[in-house]
């Protein structure tokens, strides 16, 4: 291992126009780098995605500046596209690897309250109640963007085994259904649905009051419509709602990496914006009720 490092090293003087400090600052980027793979047992030549996603969110986690995150994730770019053009590993897993924004923009989302309020809203004695329900809780309970949430199909479903599969560009992923979400979804498809649909070939989870496919704007909309009522005086979307089963979640002790698999969100950017939240969360919350504040 310190021999390909070496090598390495010799490459970057070598061939790339970097001062010396810089040089020496991949130098010790590497070997933390290094570091944590060994101590997760994990072969270096043998690196994927998940492992430098997971190796970059240890280090937001220990508090490293987004701009050190930032030049490490040059250095780690860099050295494993030395190893893949020397052909001593089969892929580069770090060639889609983006650097953070260092511009941060504020994440808004609902309280846990606003949310009991937003998902009760719906009167679940009518058939478009139901239906709006089940949406709201799909929403919440799986942190799917509207695009998604569209895109569900009744073959998306296993109701035994309580997972939805969710299509997105990335590839599909595996979500896990909220006994809730799962109650809901049940009464849904027996009690409106049904009732609902006008094509027995109809594919569509959701569905309109014509029986057909809803749009992004139409699942907006019924958002729209229930947070109105409630003058949450909040613009409530559907991206509030994903941040706020994210936001949720990590504050009842989710690992970060599990909460972005589960968005299917390897966004370095969002995530740290989650951290952030919860860091300032966890400061005030200090500040209050701390005995000695």
């Amino acid at each position: 291992m310190n021999d390909i490092i070496n090598k390495y090293l010799n490459y970057i003087k070598t061939n790339r126009n970097l001062s010396r400090n810089t040089i020496e600052a991949y130098k010790l980027d590497l070997k933390k780098y290094m570091k944590y793979l060994n101590d997760k047992n994990i072969d270096f030549l043998h690196v994927n995605e998940n492992d430098i996603f997971s190796f970059l969110i240890y280090l937001e986690k220990n508090n490293t500046s987004v701009s050190s995150i930032s030049r490490i994730i040059s250095s780690i770019k860099s050295f494993h596209e030395f190893l893949f053009l020397n052909k001593l590993c089969e892929s580069n897993p770090a060639r889609k690897l983006k650097k953070p924004k260092i511009q941060r923009s504020k994440i808004d989302i609902l309280t846990e309250q606003e949310v009991d309020l937003l998902l009760n809203s719906p009167d679940t004695n009518t058939i478009k109640g139901i239906r709006d329900k089940a949406i709201l809780e799909m929403f919440y309970g799986t942190g799917m963007k509207v695009s998604e949430l569209v895109e569900l199909n009744l073959d998306d479903l296993n109701l035994d085994m309580e997972y939805i599969i969710c299509k997105s560009n990335k590839g599909n992923r595996v979500i896990p259904l909220s006994s809730i979400a799962k109650k809901y979804i049940i009464k849904y498809l027996y009690e409106s649905r049904l009732k609902i649909v006008k094509n027995e070939n109809q594919k569509s989870l959701f569905l309109n009051s014509k029986g057909e496919k809803f749009t992004r704007q139409g699942l907006w909309k019924i958002i729209k419509r229930y947070t109105e009522k409630l003058n949450l005086n909040k613009n409530v979307t559907p991206t509030i709602l994903r941040h706020s089963f994210a936001i949720h979640l990590l504050n009842k002790g989710a690992n970060i990496s599990v909460v972005g698999k589960i968005l299917g969100n390897t966004n370095l950017n969002t995530l740290q914006g989650y951290l952030n939240y919860l860091n300032k969360n966890i400061r005030q919350e200090l500040k209050e009720k701390h005995p000695r504040g």
